[in-house]
């Protein structure tokens, strides 16, 4: 079924990117289309702002409809307002960025509480990405529904770009109260796509946030396989 829109009014809606870290790499959710536009296309969660609400509301609802976790991460990402974006009518979108620990993720699953699907993030040179899925179905932004994939590669390229920064990378953590530094790295590592060197990381990351107060050593320590145990961090 089709939905109707009246072509002589001006709709907002909001589209939402939410990322993890899973196994090392960096993962992006979508949904399925069930309807035409697009029907059966592989597209972001998204919901029309109605009158009575604001984009935060809007994207708020959303997010605890399609993947309720507590508390997480979001920020706005852009506004996209191509003419012709939406072949229903004129639809301006509000795109968020929403960013999600995967135990957080992987227990919704388990439970069925989401019907959202992973698919592991590869940025191409040239400013595009390929999305791999678990079942080994390979995308490229051309595929997603409407202009889905120019989100996804703004959002990508904004995470990248943030990351040294601001504190967003911390927001992947599982737990921000006892974390390795090696967890974070694996983050940061996930997100730029690159191996970093250990020392240099770390010395980087206690300059920035250990010298502030926010970062500080807990006395408990991980214990993984052989050798000296990983001493745990709290950030604030």
């Amino acid at each position: 079924m089709r939905e109707e829109l009246r072509r002589d009014r001006l709709y907002v809606a909001v589209d939402l990117m939410i990322l993890t870290v899973r196994d090392g790499r960096l993962h992006l959710f979508l949904s399925r289309r069930g309807e035409e536009p697009f029907a059966g296309y592989p597209a972001l969660p998204g919901r029309f702002v109605g009158l009575d609400e604001t984009a935060e509301t809007a994207v708020a609802r959303l997010i605890s409809e399609v993947l309720p976790v507590p508390e997480p991460f979001l920020e706005q990402l852009y506004t996209f307002a191509d003419i012709d974006r939406d072949p229903r009518g004129r639809v301006v979108s509000i795109a968020y960025l929403a960013i999600v620990p995967w135990q957080k993720v992987r227990a919704l699953q388990a439970s069925g509480q989401t019907a959202l699907r992973p698919f592991r993030v590869t940025p191409t040179e040239e400013g595009g990405l390929y999305l791999t899925g678990e079942d080994g179905e390979t995308l490229s932004g051309s595929d997603l529904a409407f202009d889905h994939g120019r989100i996804a590669e703004t959002g990508i390229r904004r995470l990248r770009g943030k990351i040294d920064y601001t504190e967003i990378g911390f927001h992947f953590l599982t737990d921000r109260t006892a974390f390795s530094l090696g967890e974070l790295q694996t983050v940061f590592e996930a997100v730029l796509g690159m191996p970093l060197d250990s020392s240099n990381f770390r010395r980087f990351i206690l300059n920035r946030y250990e010298k502030s107060g926010r970062l500080r050593q807990t006395e408990q320590a991980e214990k993984k396989g052989r050798g000296r145990p990983a001493a745990l961090y709290r950030f604030d």
